[in-house]
């Protein structure tokens, strides 16, 4: 499994109406094209995701996105989904800083906002551990082989706590402790500390793992729900390069505006 890769699939859109995050025809007061301020957190078209087939040889094409359920119709808890709505709404402008997506703050991903397709992923087996580098924003992860137990419910990580075990080719990884200050998508801006994934890196060939993870976050959903995507090696000399994000980033004065002292 070691070697250098670059992700697809992983943030698939959910498709969960009336207000479709997805589909600007439905009045979503979350679309560009239906805010008396032409202001909005989604663009006119914003892509429909999660029914993109991938295949090869002698392997079944797989749906990859949000593949459950099946209509990507996620079960939020209804107190909760109306939050986050009313939380996407306040994001274009952004009202504080809480309200810039994570990535415009150069604050570390989580499991899920690194790269589809662009910046490459890294990963290390060293003796009873799996690495994984990411090329995004210069983190790392750090998936233990050997130890059972959790840490204890005062330690919170932007990556959580990650256990891994082997069962046959793949590797599964139950990961806990999360610090809620993760996101999933632009879609969902924000997962709570009771966050619990389940993910599953299975290598089908030797360039290619198919990955699948359960999200389980019970304060804000009523049930799990699942995404798949995969992990492609990349060609012979591809390197990771220097991530810089946070050195000489405009994001935030533009945003808010310059200090006082610098205005």
């Amino acid at each position: 499994m070691q070697g250098t890769y670059t992700r697809a699939g992983v943030k698939g859109l959910e498709a969960n109406p009336p207000f479709n995050p997805i589909d600007p025809g439905e009045k979503n007061p979350l679309s560009v094209s239906n805010r008396e301020d032409g202001l909005g957190p989604y663009p006119r078209i914003f892509g429909q995701g999660g029914n993109v087939l991938r295949g090869g040889q002698q392997r079944v094409e797989r749906r990859l996105g949000i593949v459950f359920p099946e209509d990507r119709k996620l079960p939020w808890r209804p107190d909760e989904d109306a939050k986050r709505r009313q939380f996407l709404l306040e994001m274009n402008p952004a009202k504080d800083l809480k309200h810039v997506e994570l990535n415009s703050r150069c604050a570390l991903p989580g499991l899920f906002e690194g790269e589809d397709g662009n910046n490459p992923y890294t990963i290390l087996q060293p003796p009873g551990k799996v690495v994984i580098v990411y090329d995004y924003n210069h983190t790392s992860r750090e998936i233990d082989l050997n130890r059972r137990e959790h840490f204890g419910k005062n330690i919170r990580l932007f990556m959580g706590d990650s256990l891994g075990h082997w069962e046959g080719s793949t590797l599964v990884v139950d990961t806990t402790n999360f610090n809620g200050h993760v996101a999933y998508s632009r879609e969902i801006p924000y997962l709570s500390e009771d966050l619990h994934t389940i993910e599953r890196f299975t290598m089908v060939d030797e360039n290619t793992i198919e990955y699948e993870v359960t999200i389980d976050d019970p304060k804000l959903f009523t049930g799990p729900w699942k995404v798949a995507g995969s992990f492609s090696r990349v060609a012979q000399g591809v390197e990771s390069l220097e991530f810089a994000c946070a050195e000489g980033s405009q994001t935030l004065q533009n945003i808010f505006g310059l200090p006082p002292a610098t205005r």
